[in-house]
């Protein structure tokens, strides 16, 4: 192994390390309330390390949320490709959903999708950008043979949003039916909505 390959390989990994420090610390705190000091000692690394990888608290926010974005991309993918027939397809998708609120008052989930003013409108413009890339990557996993985009889209964000309120209160409520339930009950309802609305 070369000594620049190794050399990209431990920066890949150790870059790796920070954001996966970083999601825990902004997802507890928030961004206000997380500092780059509490990341590098999450991390156990030093900040001029962190420094190194991420010039900015800002900057370091964006990689956490793209990370996160392109891991529920992949796991759409997979639902997708898992899927047997229209219904199947809309309960995989809800499922992976489903699944991004975590029990307990801090969720990954709310940290990104309710992402707010950072003080970087550089940053806060590429999260934007990131958000409603993965809402169409949702609308075309949830409807790949469907001709009308704005449409697709629009039932993709209803569902994101609905989903996601959905398993915040099955949380709340202590699981008060089986998750297979409750997976069941919003893809119905999500399906049952496209037979009876219009254009």
């Amino acid at each position: 192994m070369s000594t620049s390959f190794a050399t990209t390989r431990f920066s890949s990994v150790q870059r790796g390390r920070l954001i996966t420090a970083a999601r825990t610390t902004f997802t507890a705190h928030g961004y206000h309330g997380t500092t780059m000091d509490t990341v590098s000692a999450v991390a156990d690394v030093t900040k001029p390390v962190l420094y190194r990888h991420f010039s900015t608290k800002s900057e370091l926010y964006l990689a956490v949320i793209l990370e996160y974005l392109d891991d529920l991309a992949d796991r759409l993918r997979d639902a997708h490709d898992a899927a047997t027939s229209d219904f199947d397809r809309v309960r995989h998708c809800v499922g992976v959903l489903f699944d991004l609120v975590e029990c307990g008052p801090h969720s990954t989930s709310e940290l990104v999708f309710g992402a707010g003013a950072v003080g970087d409108h550089t940053v806060e413009s590429r999260i934007a950008t990131a958000l409603a890339e993965f809402v169409n990557t949702l609308a075309t996993r949830l409807h790949p043979h469907e001709n009308r985009p704005h449409r697709t889209r629009l039932l993709a964000a209803g569902l994101l949003g609905a989903t996601l309120a959905a398993a915040d209160e099955w949380h709340r409520l202590r699981q008060p039916i089986s998750r297979q339930s409750a997976l069941d009950t919003l893809a119905g309802w999500y399906c049952s909505g496209l037979r009876d609305g219009g254009d």
